[in-house]
């Protein structure tokens, strides 16, 4: 028998798949009780970390936590330059609270032309902040200029002139060593504790923040700019200039956005209404760079540091912006942090002492202020903002041509606990949507109006009205039945 056999295909290698071109479908076998589900799933089994897994894990949370330690240490090294710069101490001793338990924060803004020094320096600015950083609150108080106090070896005088005052005194007021920047700032600070009664409260101005013109326009370029509101168009034709001259400027109403230079000209001007109506800029001012900072998220803010150490540093010697608040302090750093996390800009409580708050007389350009009306507006900037510190008076206007509309709407919102003043018809124009006017200090009161009758809120007068309330609500077609 022949041992030749007939050609065949080679076998594969016993160690290799029988299948090595096919693609194996592998069926799932189910168990009978995990049909009648008593028994889980597989795919419903916990899912096991290995450790290699928790060690990368691991990593991951330890980087994160590293890059966080040093954005925080980056920020506290910039506010740490920035306080180098311009904290400087208080020659009436340090104070005895701080912001985080609440603290009276005097903001000075002083016209001084460091080129001319011949031409003097005063304060044209008086805005004192309460500032509350465990309660997450602040309110604004501004004094007018021409608000008469009495200062040493000068008699009555305008308030405005007690910063000049220390700032030439400096040494004869507090002692050697002092510089005529914080004998103003002191003494700024003493006249306005006098004047609004601190002493029988057992309180003071305890922190003073001093800006320069320069500095101002500075820090809001240093912000990228601000968005201000214009409740009504501004015509100043004689807004002084740089080298003593005037020109005219122009304010549109509505919403602006302003660099450093026009928004100085905004806070300044006057001559188109008062220096009651320049307050009330200055006021918005502050509520509109709180908005801005804390429009950015915490790693923008601290990238703002540098750029606001150069803007208040810029000017020489002496820097733009001085203040007695110790920046770098804990307390400090804690107050203003919970502030920028929870403080609505538009929360901001603003007072003003003005003829309509405050009783007056007249002593030739200064103004002498009836002190019991003075003391209850300090109670109420003294006071967290709410509703009922507001007090705050709702007038309806009819903007929707249908009879009766202001007046039904009225009688509901007094049902609602508001206080209501006699409705009456809105200007000729068309109102297809119903708006609240916040006119004076009533945020809260404004924001809970607009969400009952669930209108537009926006801060200002409405053009061509002249109303005694705190907010006027102008119906419109959207109210009709």
């Amino acid at each position: 028998m022949s041992n030749n056999q007939p050609n065949q295909p080679p076998r594969p290698p016993a160690s290799r798949s029988p299948y090595p071109d096919a693609t194996l479908v592998m069926h799932r076998i189910e168990h009978k009780h995990s049909r009648q589900g008593l028994l889980p799933p597989p795919s419903t089994s916990p899912r096991r970390v290995t450790p290699k897994r928790r060690w990368s894990l691991g990593w991951i949370a330890l980087g994160m936590l590293a890059i966080v330690a040093l954005a925080l240490g980056f920020g506290y090294w910039q506010i740490h330059r920035l306080a180098q710069r311009i904290v400087v101490a208080d020659p009436r001793g340090p104070a005895i609270t701080s912001p985080l338990l609440g603290a009276n924060i005097l903001v000075v803004g002083v016209d001084i032309r460091r080129d001319r020094p011949e031409e003097g320096i005063r304060s044209d600015t008086l805005i004192l902040v309460r500032l509350d950083g465990i309660g997450g609150w602040a309110n604004l108080l501004s004094i007018p200029r021409d608000t008469q106090v009495d200062l040493p070896n000068r008699g009555p005088s305008k308030i405005n002139a007690a910063y000049a005052y220390g700032y030439y005194h400096a040494t004869e007021l507090y002692g050697d060593g002092v510089s005529a920047e914080q004998g103003g700032m002191a003494f700024a600070a003493d006249t306005v504790s006098q004047f609004l009664n601190f002493e029988q409260r057992s309180m003071r101005v305890d922190y003073v923040v001093q800006i320069d013109f320069d500095g101002f326009a500075a820090l809001i370029d240093a912000l990228g700019g601000i968005t201000i509101e214009v409740p009504r168009r501004i015509v100043d034709e004689a807004y002084p200039t740089p080298d003593y001259g005037v020109m005219q400027v122009v304010f549109e109403a509505g919403p602006q956005r302003m660099d450093g230079a026009r928004a100085l000209i905004y806070a300044r001007t006057r001559h188109a209404d008062s220096d009651f109506g320049r307050t009330e800029r200055q006021q918005q001012i502050v509520q509109a760079i709180v908005s801005e900072i804390r429009q950015r998220n915490w790693f923008e803010r601290m990238l703002l540091l540098p750029r606001i150490l150069d803007a208040v540093t810029q000017t020489g010697d002496t820097p733009a912006v001085l203040t007695t608040l110790p920046l770098a302090n804990f307390d400090t750093l804690l107050a203003m942090g919970r502030l920028a996390a929870n403080l609505d800009p538009v929360l901001i409580g603003r007072y003003r002492i003005e003829p309509g708050t405050v009783a007056v007389r007249e002593n030739g350009t200064n103004l002498i202020w009836d002190a019991d009306n003075v003391a209850a507006l300090v109670n109420r900037w003294l006071t967290p903002p709410g509703e009922a510190s507001e007090r705050a008076r709702v007038q309806v206007l009819n903007g929707a041509s249908v009879a009766g509309l202001a007046r039904r709407t009225s009688e509901e919102l007094s049902a609602n606990g508001f206080t209501v003043l006699a409705p009456a018809d809105a200007p000729p124009g068309d109102y297809p949507r119903t708006v609240v006017y916040q006119a004076g200090n009533a945020p809260f009161t404004a924001r809970r109006l607009a969400q009952l009758l669930g209108a537009e809120m926006v801060v200002g007068q409405p053009a061509g009205v002249y109303s005694e309330a705190e907010i006027v609500v102008i119906l419109g077609r959207d109210r009709t039945p």
